[in-house]
């Protein structure tokens, strides 16, 4: 995966959620803000 750089657009990636649907960052495209949150070590 390619590294965040500031004041540019967030690169595409697709994660898993709580209940196992794959959600990709494009999905959210359009809408104004979007909040990611990584819970890490979780399972």
């Amino acid at each position: 995966m390619s590294r965040a750089e500031l004041n540019k657009p967030a690169p595409n990636f697709t994660l898993t959620d709580f209940k196992g649907n794959e959600i990709t960052l494009t999905d959210f495209q359009g809408r104004k803000n979007v909040l990611l949150v990584f819970n890490r070590g979780f399972l």
